[in-house]
């Protein structure tokens, strides 16, 4: 009698392939052989299926068994097929119904006792299961990450009996929704509780409201971590796509996040490799430029990380995707993140002084050109946060702090402006998109020529400045950048490099 197969997916980067199981019990010695590209982890299914079999009271075959995964050209390297395998050796010995197998996709690990353990991938084998017209069935150790899927293309068990009584006619629980995006930003935050640092918090402000990449210059104790580490809460919530990517993304890397709606934060250490910060390995696993997508990355002590590794960033900055290419494969993943980047102006750490330096000018420029030109052409706004005068340090507070809730408030009115003009944000404007608004603004010409002409500015320059320009308008709520937005945003391309920033 046919036996139809039971379907599945191996995720590889981004794509959640499809696989098909098929089982055949014939006469023999009893032996069960998985062919179709197994790898260690699929090969130690037997063990843990058969095992699973007779802690939950089913019959294990005594014959020969072959087990088939197609394609046969896909290596197969994830323990997320024992239940699929499970479940067609149950429908090859008719211990179970068959007529609705057809609608179902599996994933999970399997105990040796029938329990499902948690895998990885589920939400990009959801979708793709979703858009084959079948249910996922998956453990429910992974409910949290599927909570972004539609509903009704999950369902959630926690051993191999509650899989087995689905297919025989009942049904599983489907996984919570998603938190609200309002439920996920405080009162409170980090940025709060930097005194002072008026030029920086505004400079983290625009950058926040147009999707600019910053850096920050100071020496140390100025607040610039802090800073950084609060500047997520100016951001407004994810959309639901942008969560939905953000959730995939995670998935794919067997993490987990309860906060959906809230934008990723990813800090590295300094001594982070160029994989360690986009990805790689086998299978590959995305890096943290990629778990930060839609969200900050945050670069500290940045002239400490490898050169080599900082210019791996320069093309996921470019183009929003990061690429890796090795002998063997070729994977894409959406890189589009903020990069938030902090530095001490000199090696010297904590003597270093604005007015007294132990540094010479030549370790200062050595220190500084770790970070390479174009790396630096990339980034949109260059700000230094000084140290704090003595009588806020003494009092210990600041009448002139602005609340980060009144900041993000601005911050999301000026982001929803350019989405209703431009339906994107000004950081990702492209030349022709931004030819309108240079057209149309009201500038002193001869100042930013002579602006161009004295900071040397890059095509590529001269057109982060004008996002910048534009984005400063949008928190003030105007149609048309002046001189004065101009100006503004020229102050954050004025640190002169090439001496050393003092």
């Amino acid at each position: 009698m046919s036996v139809p197969p039971v379907h599945s997916r191996v995720l590889f980067g981004m794509t959640a392939h499809p696989i098909t199981i098929e089982c055949h019990v014939g006469s023999g010695l009893p032996s069960t052989t998985i062919v179709g590209l197994p790898e260690a982890s699929v090969r130690e299914s037997r063990d843990r299926v058969q095992s699973a079999f007779k802690n939950c009271g089913f019959d294990y075959p005594d014959g020969r068994v072959v087990i088939n995964l197609a394609p046969g050209h896909l290596a197969k390297s994830t323990s997320s097929l024992d239940l699929p395998i499970a479940i067609s050796l149950l429908a090859a010995t008719q211990q179970i119904r068959t007529t609705t197998l057809n609608q179902y996709e599996f994933l999970g690990e399997l105990g040796l006792y029938g329990s499902l353990g948690s895998v990885i991938g589920v939400l990009s084998c959801a979708l793709a299961a979703s858009q084959d017209n079948r249910c996922l069935v998956i453990p429910t150790a992974n409910t949290i990450e599927a909570g972004l899927a539609p509903p009704q293309t999950i369902a959630v068990a926690a051993t191999l009996n509650e899989v087995a009584s689905l297919l025989n006619g009942q049904v599983c629980v489907t996984p919570p929704s998603c938190p609200e995006p309002e439920q996920i930003h405080p009162t409170a935050t980090t940025f709060d509780k930097v005194l002072g640092q008026h030029s920086a918090k505004r400079a983290l402000t625009i950058a926040a409201a147009g999707g600019h990449h910053i850096l920050m210059v100071g020496p140390p104790g100025t607040g610039k971590t802090m800073l950084a580490r609060g500047f997520v809460d100016l951001l407004p919530a994810l959309t639901q796509r942008q969560a939905l990517e953000v959730g995939a993304i995670y998935s794919a890397a067997g993490r987990a996040r309860k906060q959906h709606r809230r934008p990723p934060f990813r800090d590295p250490h300094h001594s982070a490799s160029a994989p360690a910060l986009i990805g790689g390995g086998h299978p590959p696993a995305p890096g943290e430029a990629v778990l930060a997508h839609n969200g900050v990355l945050f670069l500290d002590e940045l002239p400490h990380f490898k050169p080599s590794a900082l210019d791996f960033l320069r093309e996921p900055i470019e183009t929003g995707e990061a690429v890796i290419t090795r002998a063997k494969y070729t994977v894409r993943y959406p890189c589009s993140f903020q990069l938030v980047a902090a530095m001490n102006p000199c090696p010297a750490g904590r003597v270093c002084r604005q007015d007294a330096c132990r540094c010479s000018p030549a370790q200062v420029r050595r220190y500084q050109s770790r970070i390479s030109g174009p790396m630096l052409d990339r980034i949109d706004i260059q700000t230094q946060v000084p140290a704090l005068p003595r009588q806020v340090l003494i009092s210990l507070t600041d009448s002139q702090d602005t609340p980060a809730v009144q900041l993000r408030s601005k911050v999301v009115a000026a982001r929803q402006r350019q989405i209703e003009r431009q339906q994107t944000i000004n950081a990702k404007l492209s030349g022709t998109e931004l030819k309108p608004h240079m057209e149309a603004a009201n500038i002193d010409q001869g100042l930013l020529n002579q602006a161009v002409e004295q900071y040397q500015l890059s095509a590529r320059s001269y057109q982060k400045l004008w996002r910048v320009a534009r984005t400063i308008a949008d928190l003030e709520g105007l149609d048309r950048v002046t001189t004065p937005h101009l100006t503004e945003a020229l102050s954050y391309r004025s640190l002169e490099w090439e001496r050393g920033v003092s």
